[in-house]
């Protein structure tokens, strides 16, 4: 049986196949599974024994055309079943192609409903939504293979890379603990005031605790003025492939991160993660994998309860003020990481 798996954006969510994708193998290693998402992810699969298609969605398969030609190289697999974890117009093209084929197509249910009622400004409906990991799992239960899925609960994935050790070497540090950040986002919703972070790393600093900054290629300018009179701090933003930073990510004891990739990618370490969070919420189904929910930091509830107010945090502000960001102390964070630093998941 051949299982060609579709989810070709954002990190975070390819990400979050990964462990899905790992519990499959182990509980039906008869299968066999191919990957298809962009080229610079296929790192992120190397600790599951899964084939690879790259999507490449601005060149090859790019448009109309593009999905047709990806249709093509798909076909040529051979696959039984196609198991659609994204759920978007380019997949649902698919689905009528393969159709044709008559080749079975599975997809996601997003549960866009459940989301506008826990995110709209009046009358909100807060209702713990499935976790985007348990969505996955539905598919491949609904193609026929059913897995024990618990979210506090994920497959030990062993990432390996040489590149990770040779940065390892050259930014240890004698320290209390090393804790990982990564406080760039995408989107306003989600990122933490930046003169917060300053505050936490030196703070953590002040504690002895080195502090390894992560992010992408874009982030490094940024993240490098962290580093400034600094020897406890380093800047890995860009430096390695995800197999690589998962692989350096284990190595610490716990990383602080926005609700962002970086999140995801640290929880598939299996290290403690404290996620920082603003306009979204963990009731949208992304929160970190793990037993990780006594290491959220947020406001709550019965102080601010006009949060959350965007899925992705893409979306204005009601209030105007991002006071669900502004209000979070980076005392009430620093609490958390030191506790973070002294548990083993």
């Amino acid at each position: 049986m051949h299982l060609v798996v579709l989810r070709f954006s954002a990190i975070g969510d390819v990400a979050l196949t990964v462990p899905v994708i790992a519990q499959i193998k182990q509980t039906h290693p008869e299968v066999k599974i191919t990957v298809v998402t962009r080229g610079f992810l296929k790192s992120l699969f190397s600790a599951v024994d899964v084939n690879f298609l790259e999507a490449d969605l601005n060149g090859r398969h790019k448009g109309f055309k593009g999905i047709k030609k990806l249709h093509s190289d798909i076909k040529k697999l051979n696959p039984d079943k196609i198991i659609d974890l994204h759920g978007v117009l380019r997949t649902h093209i698919l689905k009528r192609f393969f159709s044709l084929n008559r080749i079975p197509f599975f997809s996601i249910d997003k549960g866009r409903e459940g989301k506008k009622e826990l995110t709209r400004k009046e009358n909100k409906i807060w209702k713990q939504q499935k976790h985007s990991t348990i969505r996955y799992a539905d598919v491949f239960a609904n193609a026929g293979f059913p897995i024990n899925w618990k979210t506090e609960s994920i497959p030990h994935l062993k990432y390996t890379n040489s590149k990770a050790e040779e940065v390892w070497a050259e930014i240890k540090t004698e320290s209390t603990a090393t804790v990982g950040i990564a406080p760039l986002t995408t989107f306003k919703g989600k990122t933490w005031p930046w003169e917060k972070v300053e505050e936490l790393v030196q703070q953590l600093c002040d504690q002895q605790i080195q502090v390894v900054l992560f992010g992408g290629p874009g982030d490094k300018k940024i993240l490098d003025k962290l580093t400034l009179n600094q020897t406890l701090v380093s800047n890995l933003a860009g430096k390695l492939p995800f197999d690589a930073e998962i692989a350096l990510m284990k190595k610490l004891d716990a990383m602080v991160s926005m609700d962002s990739s970086n999140m995801h990618l640290a929880t598939l370490a299996g290290i403690p993660v404290v996620s920082i969070w603003g306009a979204t919420h963990t009731l949208a189904g992304f929160g970190p994998l793990g037993k990780n929910d006594h290491l959220i930091a947020e406001i709550p509830k019965e102080e601010l309860d006009c949060r959350p107010c965007s899925v992705f945090g893409n979306k204005p502000c009601f209030r105007g003020d991002y006071a669900c960001l502004n209000y979070l102390s980076s005392q009430s964070v620093l609490e958390k990481v030191i506790l973070a630093t002294k548990q083993k998941l």
